[in-house]
């Protein structure tokens, strides 16, 4: 949910440099507002007393989990031969931060992830580095495609992008040359993965018709989020934030009429 927030409030500021509307650009400032709180609520629950590399091994389980159950549930043979291609880099991505954090805090990954996720060796990372023009993909088109195929292209973009930013951003910090080296190694690949997610997306509605997709994904996960959230306190957040995204949705519906 991070992902998808940071998602739609980069797209709204994208959408801002490109129209003269003032009008519209107010509009569109005021719901990035939101938009960060909602985020920022988002970051928050995260324990403060968890390590760089265990907020990592959380980052690669969601890859793990959220591409293995969208690939399970995509009905596009296209995009979802995309979704099991880089499943299997996701998988072993995790393998490998599980083994630099055993080795640097003597912390085993699947205590972490409650032996939900299987940790195990996937394609080989060295084997992940391929020429740019090769993770481009052919887009969906919206108009014609499940609605579900549409929301998954948003969905694993978002995702992924979350996750290639984090790790342009904590790759410094890494406290010795190996964990660095391989901070910055995958890095790279998330790039990879992002390039070959976002093509998959539609390319052809205007700005603010692909905006209503955006909020139309927000709500759906919000939905989701809270029809199988267990935390009281949680569900509640999931609660409020489904409110805001629906009030999102039917102002960006308004602004596309």
């Amino acid at each position: 949910m991070n992902g998808t927030e940071f998602e739609a409030n980069w797209f709204c500021h994208q959408a801002a440099r490109h129209t003269n509307n003032t009008d519209l650009r107010r509009e569109m400032a005021a719901k990035r507002m939101q938009e960060k709180n909602q985020q920022l609520d988002i970051s928050l629950l995260k324990p403060e007393d968890e390590s760089q590399l265990e907020h990592t091994i959380g980052y690669e389980q969601l890859a793990v989990d959220l591409t293995a159950e969208l690939a399970k549930r995509e009905k596009d043979f296209y995009v979802k031969k995309a979704l099991d291609f880089a499943l299997l880099e996701d998988f072993d991505h995790l393998y490998r931060y599980a083994d630099l954090l055993e080795m640097r805090e003597g912390v085993l990954a699947e205590q972490l992830v409650g032996k939900y996720t299987e940790v195990m060796p996937g394609r080989p990372t060295v084997a992940h580095h391929r020429h740019p023009m090769d993770n481009v993909r052919r887009p969906i088109n919206s108009k014609s495609a499940d609605t579900m195929t549409t929301l998954a292209t948003m969905i694993i973009t978002a995702a992924e992008q979350q996750t290639m930013n984090y790790y342009m951003n904590v790759t410094t910090l890494a406290k010795d040359s190996l964990s660095r080296k391989l901070y910055r190694e995958i890095a790279l690949v998330e790039e990879e993965h992002v390039t070959q997610y976002e093509d998959l997306m539609d390319p052809c509605g205007s700005w603010l018709e692909t905006a209503l997709w955006h909020e139309y994904t927000e709500c759906y996960l919000y939905w989701s989020c809270y029809m199988t959230e267990t935390d009281d306190y949680i569900k509640a957040l999931w609660e409020k934030n489904y409110v805001i995204e629906v009030s999102h949705l039917h102002k960006t519906a308004e602004l596309l009429k």
